[in-house]
């Protein structure tokens, strides 16, 4: 865990509030912050507390939100347009947010991952432009396009967040229910098949293509957005999808060729 100091500055300074409004928004006495920023040893229950909100943004929006009356109003704007500010820099944490309250916090964090990625890889194909900007990393052993993404989902968890901003477009967020609808159409299994198999052939073209050292960092190999964007065109000449639904087909095939591998070995 963190200097609990450093991280109230840091909650301070990133929401724009002040030590006073803070403590009133957190249900404490108005000293309680000062008292911490000027060295008191902070209980475990205080140290817990903005631990957490230094960590997950959407946790202080719903504090925000539920405890808004306890500070005047001119505090909560500013508040407000600071959070606000820093989720618009960040869409894929924007998309995860939409998903976990348009489903009612009712889906596994590999579902979200899955949609984040082929939401990703409708967007480039029928729009031809990223819906995020963010380059896939592999690593060994592990399936998931964006892990890093997906192990902070597992380290805190999924929570609605009833009053979120509203940070998507509306065509943004219709591609993304619609990606999700399509793939809560399929196992839990299947939706692991079909990433595992986007990933690997991702890798193989990656190392078939170019030095595979000049783009391994410490966490893994980095594929750029636009060796993805070069695949998803290579993969939609065989589906010719002109829409989301066209997806369906692409997800069958890929299925049915896993079916095929696995009979064939004998699984």
């Amino acid at each position: 865990m963190e200097d609990t100091r450093e991280q109230l500055v840091s909650i301070m300074e990133t929401y724009n509030i002040g030590k006073k409004p803070l403590s009133k928004l957190l249900g404490w006495g108005e000293t309680t912050v000062l008292n911490q920023l000027k060295g008191a040893v902070p209980g475990r229950e205080f140290a817990e507390k903005i631990n957490d909100i230094s960590e997950n943004p959407y946790l202080f929006s719903e504090i925000l939100e539920k405890n808004r009356d306890k500070i005047t109003e001119v505090a909560y704007k500013k508040a407000k347009r600071a959070l606000e500010e820093k989720l618009l820099r960040d869409k894929a944490s924007n998309i995860l947010l939409y998903l976990v309250s348009q489903t009612n916090g009712d889906t596994a964090p590999y579902q979200l991952v899955a949609t984040l990625f082929y939401s990703q890889a409708a967007n480039l194909i029928l729009n031809e432009k990223p819906l995020i900007d963010e380059d896939i990393l592999y690593k060994p052993g592990n399936y998931m396009p964006y892990p890093n993404i997906y192990g902070d989902i597992l380290k805190k968890g999924i929570h609605v967040v009833k009053h979120a901003p509203a940070c998507l477009s509306p065509d943004d967020g219709n591609l993304v229910m619609q990606i999700h609808k399509l793939l809560n159409g399929y196992s839990p299994n299947a939706v692991k098949v079909l990433l595992k198999d986007d990933c690997n052939a991702l890798l193989n073209r990656h190392r078939n293509e170019k030095s595979v050292a000049g783009n391994e960092t410490s966490e893994g190999i980095l594929i750029s957005l636009s060796e993805f964007h070069a695949y998803c065109v290579d993969q939609n000449e065989e589906i010719k999808a002109t829409d989301v639904k066209g997806f369906r087909k692409y997800f069958d095939e890929k299925l049915k060729k896993s079916r095929n591998k696995d009979k064939k070995n004998g699984n």
